[in-house]
C-alpha cells in the first residue's frame, strides 16, 4: 500500500504541476508556482498539495486563493484526465522550505566573508 501511495503522490506530483503550468503562463496565478510535494493520506480520501510561488507576498496570496477556489475544478481534470477510481479532496499549502534555504545560504556566505576576513 504505501509503494501505491508513493506512485499516486508522484503521478499527482506531475500532474498538478503540467495544470499549474498552464495556468501560470496564461496569467491566472501570481508569480512563478512551483508544486513542491504531494502527500496522499493512506485512506487515500484527501491530499496535501505544497506548492512555492516565486514573486511577492501578494503573488504570493493571490496564488493561494487562487489554488483554493480551483480544487475542485483540479480533481474533475485529474478524474478525467487520469481515470482513476478514486481522486483525493486537495488542499493546498504554501512550502516555505525554499525561503529558508535560501536564509541559510546567505548566512553561510556571511559566515564564509568573516572567516575570509579573519585569515
Amino acid at each position: 500500500m504505501i509503494d501505491r501511495i508513493k506512485r499516486l503522490e508522484n503521478l499527482f506530483l506531475q500532474e498538478i504541476n503540467a495544470i499549474i503550468s498552464r495556468m501560470t503562463a496564461a496569467g491566472h496565478l501570481g508569480g512563478f508556482v512551483t508544486i513542491t510535494s504531494v502527500h496522499v493520506a493512506k485512506d487515500l480520501a484527501s491530499a496535501k498539495v505544497y506548492f512555492s510561488v516565486f514573486g511577492s507576498p501578494e503573488d504570493r496570496k493571490k496564488t493561494q486563493e487562487q489554488l483554493s477556489l480551483l480544487r475542485k475544478e483540479l480533481g474533475a481534470l485529474l478524474r478525467h484526465r487520469l481515470h482513476l477510481k478514486r481522486i483525493p479532496s486537495f488542499s493546498f499549502e504554501y512550502d516555505d522550505t525554499p525561503e529558508k534555504a535560501s536564509r541559510v545560504e546567505s548566512i553561510f556566505k556571511i559566515i564564509e566573508k568573516e572567516h575570509d576576513h579573519e585569515k
